[in-house]
């Protein structure tokens, strides 16, 4: 197997396993609780209005006076159509094909379940147990899209197991901490397409001999497990104002699992049947939230938080079976770039058994605009080809995008409450221009033509 073809898969492995969450900047997840859906978010981590706000702010269990339990369930459908052509430059001169590359709706609905436990120890003390996902979601191109040697199949499934202390100081200001236990799985597939254009040249006999379509390029799948902590503090200003403050350390998983294909050439191809790993490089946040409730029937809530993309710069892979020569194997430079996320809601107070909120959010995207210039330079210099790369990716359509929520809460007795939310997310279309030479020189050049997202969630609380 050959440096470059070697270096391409691995590539194609790294962004398929980060790829597109639910809807949030990057390959984030924002959905830790029904409640927080209603408010877009806004000051999650300061509001404290059932045990999930242990998601977001360890200092949070100081709030509850009884063992309090949250648990719920978030449906997100995203839906994501890009458009396009597909060149294939086949080996025998002359043979260049342009056809259509249409994709509707290939980002994958999902389920995400979260859990939280808040229990005082004494009038100071109290901990806290939070069980929910940071990052991850699908994407499932159909075997015919013209481009699914460049992204076919991806999955990033991720759970934080994060148990936390807190300390209370004259019921006015609270610290916490957290151990974040993060466990990944990742499941990457990338395939000729069915009905491969360039299949009558590589099935004659003085070319290749066999047909190429519908055979694998890559299957990938590997797990792994890190550790991160949190820090965070709320400030109970009155009896009606708060404010808080948090900060998630990054998580740096190495992933390790098995690697095939049906196009590495034996013997000994790293990529038959072997192993290897990469790190992802997840980044840090500081979240920011304040909370004002001015009278019987009405608050508001305001959020802000940074996330630290500036870490995610570039994708290495070590293959053991591949030699020195490989390991580490710089794949690219992915160069994210940091951004912030807003958020503003209100809530009403109907009476004392129902509570009515709304939201809005506006988060920016981590994939920078513009162009790869060093993979652009990279391509003239190995193939000829002048072709314009975007840093956004068909994997990866990141996008600035805008939130709008709404929800309430229920309150059956002073024990047992239920809450429900619903947001619309949508986003800009954005440029897409995408280049693999495996199994032959391909080009994608198109976008995204629809980016938005429905999210539906609902939770039970209880105090004991």
């Amino acid at each position: 197997m050959n440096k470059k073809y070697l270096r391409h898969a691995v590539l194609a492995a790294a962004i398929g396993s980060v790829s597109q969450g639910a809807m949030a900047a990057g390959f984030y997840l924002q959905e830790t609780s029904a409640s927080g859906l209603g408010r877009a978010f806004a000051a999650e981590n300061t509001i404290g209005d059932n045990a999930s706000i242990l998601a977001r702010n360890p200092a949070g269990s100081a709030l509850f006076d009884t063992y309090t339990i949250s648990g719920g369930l978030t449906y997100v459908d995203p839906n994501i159509d890009v458009s396009g052509d597909v060149t294939y430059f086949g080996p025998i001169p002359g043979t260049q094909t342009t056809v259509r590359a249409d994709a509707d709706d290939y980002a994958t609905s999902a389920w995400i379940p979260n859990g939280y436990l808040a229990a005082p120890i004494n009038d100071e003390w109290s901990w806290g147990l939070a069980m929910y996902t940071d990052f991850g979601l699908e994407t499932d191109f159909p075997d015919s899209f013209p481009a699914t040697a460049i992204a076919n199949q991806t999955e990033l499934l991720t759970v934080n197991i994060q148990p936390s202390i807190a300390y209370d100081i004259n019921n006015t200001f609270s610290i916490g901490a957290s151990i974040n236990f993060l466990y990944a799985d990742a499941t990457l597939k990338t395939n000729i397409p069915t009905d491969f254009a360039l299949d009558p040249i590589f099935s004659n006999p003085a070319v290749l001999g066999r047909s190429l379509s519908g055979a694998s390029v890559l299957k990938v799948e590997g797990d792994g497990w890190d550790v991160s902590w949190t820090l965070g503090a709320l400030w109970r200003i009155s009896d009606k104002t708060r404010a808080g403050i948090s900060y998630h350390a990054k998580y740096n998983p190495k992933l390790k699992g098995d690697v095939s294909s049906d196009l590495a050439p034996t013997p000994a191809a790293p990529f038959d049947d072997t192993s290897g790993n990469l790190t992802l490089d997840l980044p840090d946040t500081l979240e920011l939230g304040f909370y004002h409730r001015f009278d019987n029937q009405w608050a508001v809530a305001a959020g802000y938080m940074w996330t630290n993309w500036e870490e995610f710069e570039r994708l290495e892979a070590f293959i053991p079976s591949a030699g020195a020569g490989f390991n580490p194997l710089l794949l690219k430079e992915e160069n994210f770039k940091s951004g912030s996320r807003f958020s503003l809601a209100g809530e009403y107070f109907y009476n004392d058994d129902i509570t009515v909120r709304f939201g809005y959010a506006y988060d920016q995207g981590a994939a920078r605009d513009g162009f790869n210039r060093h993979e652009q330079e990279e391509i003239l210099a190995t193939t000829g080809l002048d072709l314009p790369i975007t840093w956004r990716t068909l994997s990866i359509p990141d996008t600035d995008r805008q939130w709008l929520t709404a929800g309430g809460t229920y309150q059956y007795n002073e024990k047992l409450s239920v809450d429900a939310g619903i947001a619309y997310i949508w986003g800009d279309d954005e440029r897409i221009q995408e280049y693999t030479d495996v199994p032959v020189p391909t080009y994608y050049d198109g976008g995204t033509t629809k980016t938005e997202a429905w999210l539906f969630s609902a939770a039970i609380n209880y105090r004991f």
